[in-house]
């Protein structure tokens, strides 16, 4: 391998796993704070009241409706209380009248969210995973590259003596 591989190999990895970093760190933040809000929420009973329908493109300009579940629940002060899951799908996965569990923040009960492994993970599950891949494939060229330019500044270095 020569000095102009090496550097490539180098900046190709850096990126990777510069970028792969950053998705790791965000995916992991959010877990974090999913696994605290999760410690400190009440869970209690809820009803979806009404599934709201979005419309939304793709890359290529189709057009498709998603559905996010609208649920009411009451607190632990006796206040019914609505909220709009931050998730969607393309078909309705909850219908109206269907009851779901419910998490939430007892000083904001309006911060809820259903109680569901992939409303909850999805997210920082997916970032920890593409940051994880990502700075595997910049790991591999940074662990050819490194040694190959730290000899040649060595081998440098020892000729200019």
């Amino acid at each position: 391998m020569d000095r102009e591989e090496a550097k490539f190999l180098l900046m190709f990895g850096s990126i990777f796993a510069g970028v792969g970093s950053i998705f790791a760190v965000v995916g992991i933040i959010v877990g974090v704070n999913t696994h605290s809000f999760v410690s400190s929420s009440v869970k209690t009973s809820g009803t979806v009241i009404d599934l709201e329908g979005r419309w939304s493109n793709d890359s290529e300009g189709r057009s498709y409706k998603l559905y996010y579940p609208v649920i009411e629940f009451t607190n632990t002060s006796g206040q019914p209380t609505v909220f709009q899951s931050n998730a969607g799908s393309t078909s309705p996965g909850l219908s109206k009248g269907e009851q779901v569990e419910v998490l939430y923040n007892p000083q904001q009960p309006n911060s809820a969210m259903i109680n569901s492994g992939f409303e909850l993970w999805f997210l920082p599950g997916l970032f920890t995973a593409i940051g994880s891949v990502f700075v595997l494939i910049g790991g591999v060229p940074l662990v050819y590259a490194v040694p190959k330019l730290l000899r040649g500044n060595s081998k440098a270095i020892g000729n200019r003596q």
